[in-house]
Parts: structure tokens; C-alpha cells; sequence
């Protein structure tokens, strides 16, 4: 018959009082869990506290069968980042609600007879600009759900002919065909879903 090997146990209440060895683990008794030591914090830490990812594809529905505390973080860095959709059924703020508009950042893209806007880089999230020396044709990389962006094209001297993806959806007005020498173009993209035919796009220009 194999060995049976037996950690140390106790109550939630003996471990409360209880400062196990580096590197140690004890079962305790009443959450039913391990709790691992470092030699330094009392009463150890229990892992019912926190989630292990069930081994399955990132769509697998996870279950928190608690309440959640993310104490993570700074005035400069997230406790907590959802990178798609979620669903909040109430949301109490216990700290001024601060909603961060796409726009608070502006990259300059250099300009190239084709330009991709990439929906994942860093800056995907705000303005792009182009100022044109030539024609322009636009592509699309990375596209996820839910991303808006902003693409300001800055007319040179001449007239510029522009070329999108055939796939988005222009709304309130067709796709433009050009821009005026010297006028200034609003571009504004929304996906709702990770295609070109899942891009919305609305176009406005200087008159």
C-alpha cells in the first residue's frame, strides 16, 4: 500500500495564533483548504482567499463563491484591469469615479502612402494623427471589441485622395473619397468585434 502523507491541522482559530515554519503547510480544518507559511505571518495564508483558473480555454466561466478585495495598485497603476467586456449587475464607489475618455492620449503617425492603425498597441486607446504628404490608404490590425479610436488626417497643400477598408460600415455619410488641400479630417472607429466588417466609422471634415 502507498504512503499516506499527513500535514499538521488545526481550526481556523488555532491558526489564527499560529506562525508555521518557512515553507510549511497545515490543513485547516474547518475552511476545508491548505494554508501555506512563511515564517513570519500569523495565522499563515489560507487558500480559499484566492482563485486558481480552472486548466481550460480563456471563455471558461470562472466562479469567485465569495467576496473579492484587490488591494493591488497605485495612484499610477490598476488594482484591477479587465481587457474585454463586463458585465456589472451594481457597482458601489466608495472613492471619486474617474471615467478616462479615449482621448487622453494622441500618438503621431508618420506618414506613408499605407498606414495600419494597430487596435492593440500601447496608444490604441486615443487619437491618432497623420499628417499627409501624399494619398492615403488605411488598414486595420488587432482589432478587438469594444475599442474606439480617434484618426486626425492634417491635409498638405494638394488634394489627397483616401482609400479605407472596403469592410467598414460608414455611417451617416459614405466613405470619403478625398480630402481637400489644406482641411483637417476627423476619423472616428468603433468594433464591435475583431473584423474590418465589425468596424463602425464616421467621418467629418473642415468645411
Amino acid at each position: 500500500m502507498p504512503k499516506q502523507v499527513r500535514l499538521r491541522r488545526g481550526t481556523t482559530s488555532q491558526h489564527s495564533a499560529f506562525t508555521g515554519a518557512e515553507g510549511e503547510l497545515t490543513y485547516d480544518t474547518d475552511k476545508k483548504t491548505i494554508v501555506i507559511h512563511d515564517g513570519a505571518t500569523q495565522g499563515g495564508r489560507p487558500q480559499d482567499r484566492y482563485l486558481q483558473k480552472v486548466p481550460a480555454t480563456v471563455l471558461t466561466q470562472q466562479t469567485v463563491s465569495g467576496p473579492v478585495t484587490f488591494n493591488g495598485g497605485d495612484s499610477e497603476t490598476y488594482g484591477l484591469a479587465v481587457t474585454n467586456q463586463t458585465t456589472v449587475n451594481q457597482c458601489i464607489v466608495n472613492q471619486d469615479l474617474q471615467i478616462k475618455r479615449r482621448m487622453q492620449t494622441q500618438q503621431a503617425l508618420a506618414y506613408a502612402a499605407s498606414v495600419n492603425l494597430d487596435f492593440d498597441s500601447p496608444n490604441s486607446a486615443g487619437g491618432k494623427r497623420i499628417t499627409l504628404a501624399g494619398n492615403l490608404t488605411l488598414t486595420t490590425s488587432n482589432i478587438k471589441f469594444g475599442m474606439e479610436m480617434f484618426v486626425f488626417i492634417i491635409g498638405d497643400g494638394s488634394l489627397r485622395t483616401l482609400t479605407f477598408p472596403a469592410a467598414w460600415a460608414f455611417i451617416g455619410a459614405a466613405a470619403p473619397a478625398n480630402i481637400a488641400a489644406n482641411k483637417r479630417g476627423l476619423l472616428y472607429l468603433l468594433s464591435t468585434g475583431v473584423a474590418d466588417a465589425d468596424v463602425w466609422a464616421r467621418w467629418l471634415v473642415q468645411p
